[in-house]
């Protein structure tokens, strides 16, 4: 984590009505309208604050938004896992967001963040500058093809992290009886512990002295992993503005088949993999992600 400057803005947390979609919690860094504007949203279960370490040395060249997306964190937009038929209801939700915004954005993500924010980029070019997809969900073809069918004949196309997600435990004493209950352990396991102590903070609601529970219900999340985004090949083609792509090189999102695929559709496109890295490359390369922000294209 980079050390804090006395240009580093410290966010604040704020509320977008986003017409037709909902309210939504967000952090905001800094307001000098001189500087782009860069909107970040964070990977399935978790929350804006999870990426404070990320985005907070940022602020000396961009405002930042980080989004908590709908069912996660402290957004108010409804969540009932009943509803939700696929990654597209967050990517119109972006969407409105970018609208009520009312400016080009630099736009970012990690994981399902990642792919929200290609689709909502194919959706509306003109509300994008240019893209950093950390990790983004682009699964091979063959797995969207049975995603759709199961879709069709009322089949969900479950998975181990699906089923996982669901199982989740959901209710805690305190938040540090949570924070100690990830450190060193599953997904966690390569996170240092601000992370951990953020995606803690900004992901759970004390409801007593005695009772913390998670702000992403697992059955929220489950259904999340199940849905996925079954037209996410249909998008790629669709995106016009300049995007660099950082995939892992253990448990990747990518795979080499849908890269393959990628760089067919996109040959502009900027593909690197970071060697030594794992799903959550943003917590074990946060000055390597940095960077790249950075380096995106000024327009």
């Amino acid at each position: 984590m980079n050390e804090a400057s006395p240009l580093v803005t410290q966010p604040v947390r704020e509320t977008i009505e986003a017409p037709g979609r909902g309210s939504f919690s967000v952090l905001r860094w800094g307001d000098d309208a001189s500087k782009p504007l860069l909107v970040y949203c964070h990977a399935t279960g978790f929350n804006a604050q999870t990426y404070t370490s990320l985005l907070t040395p940022l602020t000396d060249q961009f405002r930042v938004i980080a989004i908590d997306q709908r069912g996660h964190g402290f957004s108010e937009a409804d969540k009932n896992p009943d509803v939700l038929t696929g990654w597209d209801t967050y990517a119109d939700d972006l969407v409105a967001i970018l609208e009520v915004l009312d400016e080009p954005v630099y736009l970012s993500g990690h994981s399902m963040g990642s792919t929200v924010s290609m689709i909502a980029a194919a959706k509306r070019p003109g509300l994008v500058k240019a893209m950093l997809l950390v990790e983004p969900v682009m699964m091979p073809p063959i797995f969207t093809l049975i995603a759709m069918v199961r879709k069709l004949i009322g089949k969900r196309l479950t998975s181990q992290l699906s089923q996982g997600a669901a199982r989740r435990r959901a209710e805690f004493t305190d938040r540090e009886t949570m924070f100690k209950s990830y450190k060193g352990r599953g997904a966690f396991k390569t996170w240092p512990d601000h992370y951990i102590r953020d995606y803690v903070e900004g992901g759970s609601i004390v409801v007593s002295p005695e009772k913390t529970i998670l702000a992403c219900a697992p059955a929220w999340e489950g259904k999340t992993f199940t849905m996925g985004s079954s037209n996410v090949w249909g998008r790629v083609g669709k995106v016009k503005c300049p995007v660099k792509v950082l995939h892992a090189e253990t448990n990747s999102t990518l795979r080499p088949q849908s890269e393959k695929i990628v760089r067919r559709k996109q040959r502009n496109w900027q593909i690197e993999q970071v060697m030594g890295a794992s799903h959550f490359l943003p917590m074990e390369f946060t000055e390597l992600v940095q960077q790249n922000l950075r380096a995106l294209p000024k327009l």
